[in-house]
Parts: structure tokens; C-alpha cells; sequence
């Protein structure tokens, strides 16, 4: 499995906005292929990135309460690899799967760990996996098992944001999450930077403060538009502060999992604790 990278934290904060930078960073630096994985039910992924997806995990998974039953000449684990290969949509170095909605009423203990199998194997495929993920942790912890490397918390610059971001923290912690490293990122920091209570909440968390990313005038406008990261210029502030991150998250000693892939320093501090 390649390297793992989620952005979490509540809704609102930018982490979808920060997820397709990080694509657009992996891509632009020859690092694929990337698997970029849209695990907020309420999907925006594709729209930051520029593309258009037909189907998503959620709608196989509810699809396959009538149609598995029903299967002739064909294994239940095949006709679900197929479907879930069927709805990636393919880019020029990395492609999108969409999780979609949560599960529906009842239980449907088949598809669930069919697709649990099918994700995993599919994520193998690639050197990276940029997961953008709602706030409640559900796809990552029930979903994907994804092996994470980077689990980083998204924030707004605000004391409810920071506090949100701590509770996201111990919910990982809740439900045993794999992560080597875990840290913060405080998003849209006025000019200025952070007032000193809202120093004094970050330190309460007891995570790492990877970045603080600046308030943007260019994502607002990208935003009021309708537009693509790619339209967000080179120079722009806040594209300049998550590549510095990026740059030191991923320079550095290779993954200990063998992949080649550079994991980092900070990562590595992150991951014997220094939190």
C-alpha cells in the first residue's frame, strides 16, 4: 500500500480545498500514481479538482442489496470489484473514487466487507492516497481501512474550530485509527496570525501544530466562482504555506512499509509521540 495522507475536521474549515492542493502537489512532483478518495457524504472533491463522477461506493453498496442475490455465473466478490473499478474516474495522475452516502437503514453485512476487500486492494494500486474525509471518521474507521500514514486535523481559526478539532482527535483515539502521525492545521489565519487565546487552545490539544494556513483572498474568489484549484495561482498564499507542509511531510528517511515513498521527518517525530 502506498502512503496515506487524510485530511479531517468538521465541515466548513477548507479540508476539501486542502485534499485537491495535496493531489495537485503529489501530481505535479511525479509522485503517482494517487488515488484521491471523496469519503464526505456530502461530496465536493471533484468539484475542487475539475471533474465529474458517475458513481459512488455507497450507491454499489446499496445496489447490491436486489442484485447480489440475483447473480448467476458470476461471484458476488467480482461483481463488486467491477462495479467499484467502474466508478473510479480516471485523470492524469490520480484517480477519484466517491464514498458517497453513509449506510441505509438495515444491515447488509455482505457488501460492507466485500467492499471493505475490494477498497483495500484497489488502494495498492497506488503510490498515494489522498483521503478527504468528513468529520465523524465513519468511511476511514468502517469504510476504507485504509492504513494511515498522515492524519491531518483541519481547523478554522477560531476557539469552537480548535475544540472540534481536539474531539475529532479523541475520537480517533475512540475507535483505535491507524495513523503513524497525526497533527494540526489551522486554516484561514487572519493577518496577523493566531490571537493568543486561540495559542493557548491549540497548545490544549496536545497535537503537533504542523501549519497554519493564511486567510486567502484568491481561494474566496475561486470559491464565489465555481472554479478549480488549478486556477488558484503558484504564488498564492495559502497554496505556498500547505507546500511548505507538504515539503516537509514528505522529505526525508523512505517508509518503513518499504515503498520508497519519503515520509519525513516531522512525520517521524509525530509518530514517537512528540505530540
Amino acid at each position: 500500500m502506498g502512503v496515506t495522507l487524510a485530511m479531517v475536521g468538521k465541515g466548513g474549515v477548507g479540508k476539501t480545498t486542502l485534499s485537491a492542493l495535496t493531489i495537485e502537489w503529489l501530481v505535479a512532483r511525479g509522485e503517482m500514481p494517487v488515488l484521491a478518495v471523496d469519503a464526505d457524504s456530502n461530496a465536493n472533491l471533484h468539484e475542487a479538482l475539475g471533474v465529474v463522477y458517475q458513481a459512488t461506493v455507497g450507491g454499489i453498496r446499496e445496489a447490491a442489496r436486489s442484485e447480489v442475490p440475483g447473480l448467476q455465473g458470476m461471484a458476488k466478490q467480482e461483481f463488486l470489484d467491477l462495479r467499484v473499478q467502474a466508478a473510479l474516474v480516471e485523470e492524469t495522475g490520480y484517480d477519484l473514487i466517491v464514498m458517497g452516502r453513509p449506510e441505509g437503514r438495515g444491515c447488509y453485512c455482505f457488501a460492507n466487507n466485500a467492499l471493505r476487500d475490494v477498497l483495500d486492494r484497489l488502494s495498492r494500486q497506488y503510490r498515494h492516497i489522498v483521503v478527504d474525509s468528513e468529520a465523524g471518521l465513519e468511511h476511514i474507521s468502517r469504510r476504507t481501512l485504509l492504513q494511515l500514514d498522515h492524519l491531518l486535523i483541519v481547523s478554522d481559526a477560531s476557539v469552537r474550530g480548535v475544540r472540534t478539532a481536539k474531539r475529532v482527535a479523541d475520537l480517533a483515539d475512540e475507535v483505535a485509527l491507524p495513523a503513524a502521525s497525526r497533527g494540526l492545521i489551522v486554516n484561514r489565519v487572519p493577518e496577523g496570525g493566531m490571537s493568543e487565546t486561540l495559542r493557548r487552545e491549540v497548545e490544549a490539544t496536545n497535537l503537533p501544530l504542523l501549519a497554519t494556513i493564511p486567510t486567502d483572498p484568491a481561494i474566496a474568489a475561486m470559491d464565489a466562482d465555481g472554479l478549480t484549484v488549478r486556477s488558484l495561482p503558484q504564488d498564492a498564499p495559502a497554496r505556498r504555506a500547505l507546500s511548505g507542509l507538504l515539503e516537509r511531510l514528505y522529505a526525508g528517511p523512505a517508509s518503513p512499509r518499504g515503498t520508497g515513498v519519503q515520509c519525513g521527518p516531522l512525520a517521524a517525530a509525530v509518530g514517537r509521540g512528540m505530540r
